[in-house]
């Protein structure tokens, strides 16, 4: 009787609850993250603690207040101001049931205290209160099923608190600037069994009088779903019952109006304005069999510019997870329908997910300098933090935020933000191409040149024979040729020398005749002048001391007949010439006849012995793969991989030799194949962009002891 005594007093003396929760859902009953530029606070309720990272982070600048440092047994939401201050506002559930709101102030050293914590009373639990801060951090608006509530924080901390008769069950809400107006989204009770999704643009009358109705957005009428889309069987039957699936979102770009409402039941998000509540500006619907687009939705900016949605994917009948993502849209300059696609999506190859929080994303909260913070399904938090120009958020940090690191060679990003940088287009973005001859594709990592890569071939196409095979025929085109069209031509004809000896010889002949005509007494120089001629004359065997000018031309001649036919005799055989023809004006000339005609290997005149040897120096010919991948930030150190394929399976190959060339901008690989006939895999992870591709093959060259049978290098790049 003593033990049953001493039971019941313990019984009767605890306080009775009157309120239970689902402490270990994190998706229950509110928004537990909020941030600013200084501050990024979160709301365990397994662990019954705030969770405080002050910003910029680093390890030292991280603390937690336990929950009975208040009387909160479940905190449903968070905010903190937008001003930056070291602080923030909650509403929670006190042990009791009670509605309680309260104010913590903290400062550099992540110290807080409690400023004020007060109850709305004569008010059952409310498992559906949402409460958000105005710009100057003065107030806050809290919005809940029974009642409406107005908690001043400046000058002096009241609580002001009327009866909720906007007749909506309120699951988000977004108050302005200036605190005048607001846009709230709930349910509500069209018919006793009935609920519907409804928003609500409000005016705000601070502690004068409770807040009334502007507009009313047209939800219901927009969402529309063919029969066979089950969404359009969507059943909602009391307003206040408060489930996860059925959360809503919203987020107000105030400055110009933009209205983000996110519907995750119905995996759409609506883009409405003020201006015209009536009509959303676009709607995105990311699908059929699924819901959770649009569980949270947020704007970088204030201007609604770029919109951030929370794109996460639960299987419609069951709400089970599947995966989840963060989408950012550039609403400015593409706007927003279903065929609009993101221009960042988190997580990605170079933002992997932050390794302090899992993969199931619930909330996001955004801050004032284009951040925002995530909060996963087990309560932790981390910050993606809008990094300056000419950088981007590197989120595998092992602090509570993103740590801004430099753009990969190749890209850029001139404004700050928490997007990825973007490929340099051209010498406009990046500055890296100096000339119009530089290769500068999407990507371009510096200046190389179009000459600094050309193709490197050994196949050649099959020679065809001259007009004239005749070697009398070739060289009488060739002595007796005139040709003008360029200055080599010119040069090498030899009528051009012919006619130029003959010019000489006629001044000779005209300075002659002057010299008779003018000095006929000095005839010493001019007799020696013309016993010269006479003895060079092979047409009048000396008989005219003309005849030996024009004996020089015939002379000219004849010397350019044997140089040209020597020059000629010199380009056979076909294989040792090197160079063009230089001595012809055609420098293709060659002194060879080309035959297309086949021989078959079995009827070959070759011992068949010969021709095995030169059949296993083929096969015996080791092949190195050559790759080179031009204007690309890929260097030697990356975590690249050369693979081989043979069915279904893969096996990795060694790098034979790496190098960075040209400044830096081209990486060139060498791999040994094993075998000739080999399919082969280049494995490059991560998104750093390649502006073109060469890829050849190498050999050296082999041949027998008695030097016979040979195999020539092999050495090709395209």
């Amino acid at each position: 009787m003593l033990f049953i005594s001493i039971v019941l007093f313990l019984i009767s003396s605890y306080p009775a609850f009157t309120y239970t929760a689902l402490v270990t859902d994190n998706d229950l009953y509110g928004i537990k993250i909020a941030m600013n530029d200084r501050l990024l606070v979160s709301a365990g309720n397994l662990f019954a603690g705030w969770y405080i990272s002050l910003l910029p982070n680093n390890e030292n600048n991280n603390c937690i207040i336990w929950f009975n440092s208040s009387t909160c047994g479940v905190v449903y939401n968070v905010i903190v101001p937008f001003t930056n201050d070291i602080s923030f506002v909650y509403n929670c559930i006190d042990l009791s049931g009670n509605n309680v709101i309260g104010f913590f102030i903290g400062n550099d050293n992540c110290t807080f205290v409690l400023q004020d914590e007060s109850i709305a009373s004569n008010y059952s639990t409310q498992y559906n209160y949402v409460i958000d801060i105005n710009e100057q951090g003065t107030g806050v608006y809290g919005f809940a099923d029974d009642f409406i509530l107005y908690y001043e924080l400046q000058p002096t901390i009241q609580l002001f608190v009327w009866s909720n008769t906007l007749g909506i069950s309120p699951r988000a809400v977004d108050v302005g600037s200036n605190y005048q107006y607001a846009v709230l989204v709930g349910y509500c009770q069209s018919t006793p069994s009935i609920a519907v999704k409804c928003a609500f643009f409000i005016q705000l009358n601070t502690s004068q009088s409770c807040p009334t109705i502007i507009n009313e957005f047209a939800i219901a009428n927009v969402l529309q779903f063919p029969w066979t889309d089950p969404r359009s069987n969507q059943y909602i039957s009391q307003s206040r019952v408060y489930t996860s699936p059925l959360v809503l979102s919203v987020s107000v770009a105030w400055s110009t109006g933009y209205v983000l409402i996110g519907v995750q039941s119905l995996n759409t998000v609506l883009l409405y304005s003020l201006n015209d509540t009536s009509n959303p500006i676009g709607t995105r619907d990311n699908g059929i069999g699924l819901m959770g687009y649009g569980k949270s939705v947020g704007w970088l900016d204030g201007h609604g510019h770029k919109a951030v949605i929370l794109a996460n994917s639960y299987e419609y009948s069951t709400f089970q997870w599947i995966s989840s993502s963060i989408h950012v849209y550039d609403i400015q300059s593409n706007g927003f329908s279903n065929g609009v696609l993101p221009i960042l999506i988190y997580p990605n190859s170079q933002q992997v997910l932050h390794p302090l929080i899992t993969a199931s994303f619930l909330r996001l909260a955004f801050s004032s300098n284009g951040s925002f913070g995530i909060f996963d399904q087990l309560g932790n938090a981390v910050g993606i933090i809008a990094a300056p120009a000419g950088s981007y958020p590197n989120t595998n940090t092992t602090i509570f935020t993103s740590i801004a690191v430099p753009c990969i060679l190749g890209t850029y990003r001139d404004y700050p933000g928490v997007e990825l940088c973007c490929p340099c287009s051209g010498s406009s973005n990046c500055s890296l191409c100096t000339s119009e001859n530089s290769y500068c594709p999407y990507g371009a990592v510096g200046d190389i040149k179009y000459s600094e890569f050309e193709s490197v071939s050994q196949n050649q196409a099959y020679p065809e024979s001259p007009d004239s095979t005749v070697f009398d025929d070739i060289l009488m085109q060739n002595m007796f040729n005139l040709n003008f069209k360029s200055v080599h031509c010119t040069l090498v004809s030899p009528l051009t020398w012919v006619f130029f000896v003959i010019f000489i010889a006629f001044i000779v002949v005209i300075g002659m005749t002057l010299s008779e005509k003018l000095f006929p007494s000095q005839h010493i120089i001019r007799n020696q002048a013309k016993q010269l001629f006479r003895r060079i004359d092979l047409v009048g065997e000396g008989e005219l001391w003309i005849g030996g000018l024009v004996s020089a031309a015939i002379i000219v001649l004849v010397v350019s007949a044997c140089t040209f036919s020597n020059a000629y005799l010199s380009q056979y055989p076909i294989e040792l010439v090197t160079k063009n023809s230089s001595f012809a004006c055609d420098i293709t000339l060659r002194n060879a006849k080309f035959s297309t005609s086949m021989q078959n290997t079995r009827n070959s005149r070759r011992p068949q012995d010969e021709m095995q040897l030169i059949f296993d120096l083929l096969n015996s010919q080791p092949f190195t793969l050559n790759i080179d991948l031009v204007q690309t930030a890929f260097n030697c150190q990356d975590s690249f991989y050369v693979q081989r394929v043979i069915a279904y399976t893969t096996i990795q190959l060694p790098i034979a030799w790496c190098q960075t060339t040209y400044n830096n901008t081209t990486l060139s690989l060498s791999i040994l194949l094993p075998v000739h006939t080999i399919s082969v895999q280049l494995i490059l992870p991560g998104v750093k962009t390649i502006g073109a591709i060469r890829v050849g093959l190498s050999g050296p060259s082999a041949e027998e002891e008695d030097g016979r049978p040979k195999a020539n290098p092999r050495d090709e790049i395209e």
